[in-house]
């Protein structure tokens, strides 16, 4: 894949939400009334391909589809090429929340979840014809064998070496075999763990979670992960009894969140890491400092039908290495707007060859 050397490191390219919502969908609603965000991006026989979260606005009930486009080498939309996904999915999941690309040899994927519709919550894995891009047999649910937490979104497939892993969580870093036999559920077992130091990262930027499926870089696998610091408290952590009673109030806790997220807000960010291409998948690299800023994006627009408060957030979906070695990253910002941005190849892979940042224990 490779750009134009007009298009210049570090410019951000964002999208009208008009050039990016499916002609089908427009005729239901306003298109101000949509929040499109959270783009997943892959390069797929020559073709640069973007699947992103489009939300539905305050219809009830609430709706989150994913459409998917193909862009230019300017980074553009290319026109006619916007689908609804979503309407061509079949699961029993009536939302899709924030796609993501698996290329599995010659064979095109998306997976995304259904968030807190159901606990623990669902991801699902839908095969899509290469050419309309619409999903073309049903939506197949990944099963982990062993214990789950309550919501888990950001599970990460990739191909190596003619079979199928997925990272399922970075800190401690555990990757599972995927099996596609069959036509149920898919079953995910962990095969790989590894522990490593991440506290100095963690204790600035908070802990680190899932981002963009990972790509191979010579003895590498990069991939841009999110991480999270919680918002400040605005009361005592033990409260006198009375304010205790008040604070089960639903009203008051509605309150009380409007102000956190207002004056001590969630901040998300994204970061760098690596690890080894060849099992059990150890890091081998986490940059000290992230490279996706939530307050270098602007504020924010809108409140949106997900997201009334606003939290200050960037958060990486998709990743490209392009033929010139610079890389291009595809994120949401503010749970409102789709964007891309370059990074040099010394932003994304400086340091990558050093002592990790973040040592395996």
């Amino acid at each position: 894949m490779s750009l134009p050397e007009s298009t210049v490191s570090h410019v951000q390219h964002e999208f009208p939400i008009s050039e990016l919502l499916p002609p089908a969908w427009v005729r239901t609603l306003q298109s101000s009334r949509f929040a499109v965000y959270n783009p997943a991006l892959t390069c797929f026989r020559n073709r640069l391909l973007m699947a992103y979260r489009v939300d539905f606005g305050y219809e009830k009930p609430f709706r989150v589809a994913t459409a998917i486009c193909v862009l230019d080498e300017h980074l553009r939309v290319v026109p006619g090429s916007v689908v609804a996904l979503s309407d061509t999915i079949r699961c029993e999941a009536a939302n899709h929340y924030d796609a993501r690309f698996l290329v599995f040899g010659d064979r095109l994927f998306v997976h995304f979840n259904n968030d807190w519709n159901t606990v623990p919550n669902q991801i699902f894995l839908v095969e899509l014809d290469p050419d309309t891009l619409q999903a073309q047999s049903p939506a197949r649910l990944l099963e982990l064998q062993g214990p789950r937490q309550p919501c888990e979104k950001n599970w990460l497939l990739f191909a190596h070496d003619g079979e199928l892993f997925a990272m399922y969580q970075v800190a401690p870093h555990i990757v599972l075999h995927v099996d596609l036999a069959g036509s149920g559920p898919i079953r995910c077992r962990p095969v790989y763990r590894t522990a490593w130091d991440t506290t100095a990262y963690a204790r600035r930027y908070g802990e680190l979670r899932g981002g963009t499926p990972p790509v191979r870089v010579g003895e590498h696998y990069i991939s841009i992960f999110h991480s999270r610091t919680h918002a400040q408290r605005l009361a005592p952590v033990h409260p006198p009894r009375a304010v205790a009673t008040l604070k089960r109030l639903p009203w008051l806790r509605q309150i009380k969140r409007w102000l956190r997220e207002h004056f001590a807000p969630v901040r998300y960010y994204g970061g760098v890491y690596a690890f080894a291409s060849e099992p059990p998948f150890a890091p081998t690299f986490i940059r000290p400092t992230p490279i996706l800023w939530p307050e270098r994006e602007g504020r924010r627009q809108r409140p949106t039908a997900s997201h009334m408060a606003p939290r200050r957030v960037v958060y990486p979906c998709g990743l490209v290495h392009l033929d010139d070695g610079r890389w291009l990253v595809s994120y949401g910002i503010h749970d409102e707007r789709a964007a891309l941005r370059v990074f040099t190849r010394q932003e994304i892979e400086g340091g990558l060859e050093r002592e990790p940042q973040g040592s395996v224990i």
